[in-house]
């Protein structure tokens, strides 16, 4: 299949997901809004707030990637694995992961 695209994940991941008013929308929790036209500035070569020294998309390397580390759970993450719900499928992990190996081109 084709390589999701930001706009992809956007649809299938953030807007449904995580981008509600009281998270990552208007609120910004963390520092980090992922409302449709945020996401890729604040994602993409940015600092996580939560913990510092790590950046939350490094473009080409999910593994190295915060943002995956908050998706995935990870044991040595600060605060909650996110979504908080736990509600993301492995297909939607697997988007956002295909999407940062490809590059996290703004498409």
């Amino acid at each position: 299949s084709a390589t999701p695209t930001l706009t992809d994940v956007q649809a299938d991941v953030f807007t449904p997901s995580c981008a509600f008013s009281s998270c990552h929308g208007s609120v910004a929790e963390g520092g980090l809004s992922l409302e449709e036209g945020n996401a890729w500035a604040e994602l993409v070569d940015v600092e996580s707030e939560d913990a510092p020294g790590n950046t939350r998309v490094v473009p080409g390397d999910a593994d190295s990637s915060y943002l995956m580390a908050k998706l995935n759970g990870d044991a040595d993450i600060e605060g909650d694995p996110m979504p908080p719900s736990g509600g993301l499928t492995d297909a939607q992990i697997q988007s956002v992961r295909d999407w940062i190996n490809a590059g996290a081109l703004d498409d």
